[in-house]
């Protein structure tokens, strides 16, 4: 029996509603109906949600500047790919790359080779795998359920935490990129019935693991799923398929690199520390919060989720939980966890005809959470940076471009490069690489510093945290000078700074011992 006819036609008994000790039963037309507008509701609630979501990203798209606090190291290594340099190396003062793999950068390079290097190839690469998240998130209840309007729901679910995720969907990062591949390996592994499909999946699933590595998880527990059933053939054409994609790839780039690639993708985070209050802060702070009642929903699948499903989900969960653990992990770990539970509650809204109350209940639950998330959490006036904070944007790329030589902004290289002007290393990836246990890249990455301030390489230091000096040598001060004016005192905290991660903005200037006037600098920014 197909999905649909599994759905409930209009020769199906009627519906009945069972109120203990009686049951209500109903009359078959007003039944239908009854059971189907709480589904009908919260598919339009998830257009709405959809379509504020959209329209936000496509309202900040072309902003030249960083919208969250890491952007700007994903620009670099952009332009790194498109001028030939690596984009793993040693960790110097100049670069230090982020700790992911190369996927989500070659895709944003190949755009910007037609569009330029700016944050719009980068965020269209986000934007556009965003959307591909959510028809991936519809098609996959559809075809599950039968059910059209359980599947927009479960979409325009996970769309409404859009606002609560920090409004993650379209930052210049890897997230939503690695997120589109893993859903869409989903939907190949629980639907394939040929070697090729199962091909496919694992191409897609090592095409997540090439842009976030996290997603080896969901390729280990598909795969798991698959040679326990059935179908444990495909499953493992998919394994071999995805063992013979990433495994070459990551050793080419580890060889090609001298080791570089598999310090940073592989050992580097297994160094640090666990962030213990993540324990229950996944729970009390991100997931409760915003999806505590479409939880309620989603345990309506627990039985009715195919083994492929339930664990690529599990798998999802996981990975955002161990993303948080990790220190310095953030809300962007919870995106793969909001879509398993949206897809998750879409399944609990579908089902058969014996069931239907179960989902009319599930699709209330969708609906109330979705209300519940624009009441609390919609904000798109503050999301969209105003054309006062570009224009304050476009005076501090014009100061820094005016101080006739190198400038380090550790917390912003996108700066740098707006001006034209070599970029630094990201205090974020600084700070990753200074707190790991490797001897030698520590050392390394210190020594450079060292180097480059005992040379006054740099005609300014501009600090927008005191831990964008972590690791400069304590006779900082025999080479530079700090100084008093406060920069950027006049412009309110909220007429510039990123959106997401931290909030940073330039504070201090530092100007080599015996060059340059801190009055004139202060004078140029106004």
């Amino acid at each position: 029996m197909s999905a649909r006819s599994r759905a409930g036609t209009s020769g199906s008994p009627a519906p009945s509603l069972r109120l203990l000790p009686w049951t209500l039963r109903l009359p078959p037309g007003l039944g239908n109906v009854a059971v189907r507008v709480p589904i009908l509701l919260a598919a339009s609630a998830g257009l709405v949600a959809i379509a504020v979501c959209v329209g936000t990203a496509v309202a900040r798209v072309g902003h030249p500047y960083a919208l969250e606090w890491l952007e700007g190291n994903s620009l670099v290594e952009v332009g790194r790919l498109l001028t030939g340099r690596p984009l793993y190396s040693a960790p110097t003062v100049d670069y230090v790359p982020d700790a992911y793999p190369p996927l989500y950068f070659a895709a944003s390079a190949g755009l910007a080779g037609m569009l330029g290097v700016s944050y719009l190839p980068l965020r269209l690469v986000s934007l556009a795998a965003s959307l591909a998240c959510f028809a991936l998130l519809a098609r996959l209840v559809q075809r599950e359920t039968g059910d059209l309007a359980a599947g927009i729901a479960a979409a325009g679910l996970y769309a409404a935490t859009y606002f609560a995720a920090g409004t993650w969907f379209d930052f210049a990062r890897v997230d939503s990129l690695f997120l589109s591949f893993s859903l869409a390996g989903l939907y190949a592994a629980r639907w394939m019935r040929r070697p090729r499909g199962a091909a496919a999946a694992g191409l897609l699933l090592a095409a997540a693991f090439l842009t976030k590595q996290s997603a080896l998880a969901e390729a280990v527990a598909i795969t798991a799923a698959l040679l326990y059933g059935p179908r444990r053939r495909l499953g493992v054409v998919l394994a071999v398929t995805f063992a013979g994609v990433a495994g070459p790839v990551t050793l080419l780039w580890g060889m090609t690199t001298h080791g570089w690639y598999v310090f940073y993708v592989v050992e580097l985070l297994a160094q640090h520390p666990l962030e213990h209050s993540a324990l229950t802060g996944f729970w009390t702070r991100y997931l409760l919060p915003t999806l505590g009642i479409a939880l309620g929903a989603a345990l309506f699948a627990v039985r009715r989720t195919p083994p492929v499903l339930a664990m690529g989900c599990l798998a999802l969960a996981a990975e955002g939980y161990a993303g948080l653990l990790h220190t310095g992990g953030a809300v962007n770990n919870m995106l793969p966890v909001y879509s398993a539970v949206a897809l998750l509650a879409g399944i609990g809204m579908g089902g058969s005809t014996a069931s239907r109350w179960r989902g009319a209940v599930a699709g209330a639950l969708v609906l109330l959470q979705i209300a519940v998330l624009a009441t609390s959490t919609f904000a798109v006036d503050r999301m969209v940076p105003s054309t006062a904070e570009r224009r304050v944007g476009d005076r501090l790329r014009t100061w820094i471009g005016g101080f006739g030589g190198p400038v380090a902004v550790f917390s912003d290289p996108g700066l740098n490069v707006a001006a034209g002007l070599p970029p630094m290393a990201h205090r974020a990836a600084v700070y990753d690489v200074l707190r790991g246990t490797d001897r030698t890249a520590r050392v390394r990455l210190e020594r450079s510093i060292a180097d480059a301030v005992a040379g006054r390489r740099f005609a300014a230091i501009v600090v927008e945290h005191p831990a964008d000096l972590d690791g400069f040598p304590p006779g900082l001060t025999r080479y530079y000078r700090p100084c008093p004016e406060r920069l950027m005192a006049n412009v309110p905290d909220e007429a510039f700074g990123p959106i997401g991660g931290a909030p940073l903005r330039p504070r201090t200037l530092w100007l080599p011992l015996g060059r340059g006037s801190c009055a004139e600098a202060a004078r140029r920014l106004g």
